[in-house]
């Protein structure tokens, strides 16, 4: 019996190391709450994409991502992720600002926004279990009827997914 459990044990344990995951979902706290769906499209490509709620808006963001080993001689586990990609979606908003000026509209509206996004990152795959944690910095470009374009270089934001 006991020879049986550990026979049984060896290849339970080989699986669970031998997985291939292909996906991950999860959120990305930062600035404010993302939703994020991963798929691998090779060992180190993939599309993201992301569902951002946060500042009177929602947006929908598409991203294609690299991943390379990072400082493999302290962790085999470690990526360097980067990536580009594109996003729409609506805002809602009562003012503005250009140039460090803020100006106000008579009342909130409504405005489409149209943007281009870049990313880099950090990432640790856990071998153990199927989890994934990040560090990563998200500029993008916007353009909106109210607005015209803006630009975000801060946002600055912590990933954890879940591997599948």
């Amino acid at each position: 019996m006991k020879k049986t459990l550990l026979i049984f044990g060896f290849f339970l344990t080989g699986s669970i190391y031998a997985q291939n995951y292909t996906r991950d979902a999860g959120v990305r706290l930062g600035d404010f709450f993302s939703a994020t769906y991963r798929q691998h499209t090779s060992e180190d490509q993939a599309l993201e994409g992301m569902l951002f709620i946060g500042r009177h808006s929602l947006t929908f963001t598409v991203m294609k991502e690299y991943f390379l080993p990072a400082f493999s001689h302290l962790s085999e586990n470690l990526y360097f992720q980067y990536g580009y990609g594109a996003h729409v979606g609506l805002r809602y908003m009562d003012q503005y600002k250009v140039l460090n000026r803020t100006y106000e509209l008579d009342d909130w509206r409504l405005t489409p926004l149209l943007g281009l996004d870049g990313m880099a990152a950090i990432e640790y795959r856990f071998p153990e279990f199927p989890f994934v944690i990040g560090l990563d910095i998200k500029p993008y470009f916007e353009y909106s009827t109210t607005q015209i374009f803006s630009i975000y270089l801060q946002s600055i934001g912590l990933s954890m997914k879940y591997r599948f």
